[in-house]
């Protein structure tokens, strides 16, 4: 199974994910982009330190470094079941996707989220965790709106992209991925 969760900073992807593999799915490997790229930004190499300035800097790491450290682990992974959190977040990302995940279905979750309520999730993230990436998130959600509907609009060409309202409560989120995932 090859579940991606794509939607703006704040809107619950990780602990969606977390949720998933901690009540439903215990073999899912959750691959967070971000997570990718913080582990390669603290490897001392030129890219590595390259990816780390514009992580610092709330800049996108371009497509082909993504795509490229993404792949990397997913072919490792074989046919585990995987969660991908954060990816596609562009055009070139999400044909990519596509691509990666060759003859695999993709369930594709589609986090929708007012501006309000990701402001507010962003603030008590930024004092609870404090995240260096939440003090750009202006400029995140930016960028984010201005790829989203691209990239929606090129993985609903080969595939399903199910919309979750993810304004609510987190086990009322959980309930409905679990249920469009047919996990229940």
């Amino acid at each position: 199974m090859v579940i991606v969760f794509i939607g703006p900073p704040g809107s619950g992807k990780g602990t969606q994910a977390q949720i998933l593999k901690d009540s439903v799915l215990p073999n899912l490997h959750i691959l967070t982009v971000s997570s990718l790229l913080k582990e390669k930004s603290s490897d001392g190499s030129v890219l590595g330190n390259e990816i780390k300035n514009k992580m610092d800097n709330g800049d996108l790491i371009e497509d082909s470094t993504v795509i490229s450290v993404l792949k990397e682990k997913v072919d490792s992974l074989g046919d585990e079941q995987i969660l991908v959190d954060g990816f596609p977040r562009s055009s070139l990302q999400a044909e990519s996707l596509k691509k990666i995940f060759l003859n695999k279905n993709l369930n594709i979750i589609n986090f929708t989220v007012s501006d309000e309520e990701l402001l507010t999730r962003i603030k008590k993230r930024s004092q609870e965790e404090s995240r260096a990436d939440d003090k750009v998130f202006d400029k995140r959600l930016s960028i984010y709106k201005k790829s989203h509907n691209q990239i929606i609009e090129s993985l609903s060409n080969d595939n399903e992209v199910i919309n979750i309202d993810a304004n609510d409560q987190i086990d009322s989120i959980s309930n409905k991925i679990i249920e469009k995932l047919g996990l229940n």
